[in-house]
């Protein structure tokens, strides 16, 4: 059976990457428009997107929880989450590692973080885990910390769902613990170091759990998880054509996520030996993280 989508999570998510890319272009490539919007630097901060993210996540995850109750496996359960997001963090890791060592060695550029390529740190990050603070964060290609705490969230989503059904406590409940307690880290402990625990894990607690219990709010208000996902508009067949072409555009979301600075540092290679501005800005990734 095809799985139904919702055409506004969809748009959603696209105009959250969009305005997420331009964020990071403007902060690493220091432009700024005096007249206009700008994505970074300006009366918003298009960084919180990224919560978004988080949130739509967890919202689509709530028909998982009676799944996981029907006795879904761990391995089964973990292991489709898996096969989405690894393949493109290697791929990424990789190609990024690449253009680095090329823009340093070659190019005269410098960053501020990582100072150096780090193989072993590369290594963590193709396998997810760059953001889980074990001993430090290893941040090669830092946009990639956003499916690395998502894992850890997918992880306990898991562990608190099957805790519910033994213990037979209410799921929402159990659900809360992750929302409270990373509301305690981001306010209460800033400066303190504990593992899975970092202020970017505590972002991705907050709204990931947070989008579950908005997702069993709106489950419990239509009385059947296909509720949400019904179009508000009639399934006719141009209606459908576009929905399609978005439905393929959002599916490619985290794949431009998580290749834009790929792309970004692409362009300045390129502009540094055809002498062609193919950048704007001033800093043009002198600065990049």
């Amino acid at each position: 059976m095809e799985k139904k989508r919702s055409i506004i999570l969809d748009i959603i998510k696209i105009t959250c990457t969009v305005c997420i890319i331009f964020h990071h272009y403007q902060q690493l490539t220091g432009t700024y428009f005096y007249r206009g919007l700008n994505f970074y630097g300006g009366r918003f901060y298009f960084g919180y997107p990224v919560e978004l993210f988080f949130l739509i996540s967890g919202f689509v995850m709530v028909p998982y929880i009676d799944r996981i109750k029907d006795k879904m496996s761990f391995g089964r359960f973990y292991a489709k989450r898996l096969i989405r997001l690894l393949p493109t963090m290697i791929v990424s890791t990789i190609l990024y590692d690449i253009l680095l060592f090329v823009y340093i060695n070659f190019c005269e550029g410098t960053i501020r973080y990582p100072s150096k390529i780090d193989y072993f740190g590369s290594f963590i990050t193709a396998l997810g885990m760059g953001n889980w603070c074990i001993t430090k964060d290893y941040e090669i290609n830092t946009v990639n910390w956003y499916v690395s705490v998502l894992l850890i969230c997918y992880f306990l989503m898991y562990l608190l769902v099957f805790i519910s059904k033994k213990a037979k406590i209410n799921t929402a409940i159990l659900l809360a613990i992750p929302i409270v307690a990373g509301v305690f880290r981001t306010f209460g402990m800033e400066y303190s170091f504990l593992p899975f625990f970092s202020p970017r894990i505590a972002r991705g607690y907050i709204h990931f759990f947070g989008g579950m219990l908005l997702g069993i709010v709106v489950l419990s208000l239509t009385k059947k998880y296909k509720g949400y996902y019904k179009p508000v508009f009639a399934e006719r067949t141009g209606y459908k054509k576009i929905k399609k072409v978005i439905a393929e555009l959002s599916e490619a979301t985290l794949e431009v996520y998580l290749f834009q600075l790929i792309f970004l540092l692409g362009l300045i290679i390129l502009s540094y030996f055809t002498n062609i501005r193919l950048v704007s800005g001033k800093r043009c990734l002198s600065l990049l993280w």
